[in-house]
């Protein structure tokens, strides 16, 4: 499993409910989570057409994923805080939106190989 990956086509991504009881990782807010392995600095909203500035690690999954295995799986990405409190909505992504496994057990561990 990748930790991170990044897709060159506009996806639908569906903005997850009830993350906010999620604690957070050892890395401190979700976006910052994000920033540790992504390796950008300045992230902005990764919905299309938004031009905010992607302040907020929003919990997505990508419900029209051609792998069904991978529909279900929590990804954070970076939301604008409007985009971000749309709790359940899908929307379409931008072109190179990275996507960073949520699961803080194989991402923030020590031991694990970011590839």
């Amino acid at each position: 499993m990748k930790i991170k990956y990044t897709v060159a086509a506009s996806v639908v991504i569906q903005n997850e409910n009830g993350t906010s009881l999620r604690s957070n990782c050892s890395c401190g807010y979700w976006i910052d989570h994000w920033l540790q392995f992504s390796d950008i600095s300045s992230p902005s909203c990764s919905v299309k057409d938004c031009n905010e500035l992607g302040l907020h690690g929003a919990h997505v999954t990508r419900p029209a994923h051609k792998d069904e295995n991978m529909r279900d799986l929590s990804y954070i990405v970076p939301m604008c805080a409007s985009h971000n409190s749309q709790k359940g909505s899908s929307f379409k992504s931008k072109l190179g939106v990275t996507f960073v496994w949520a699961n803080i057990k194989k991402t923030c561990s020590n031991n694990y190989v970011i590839s």
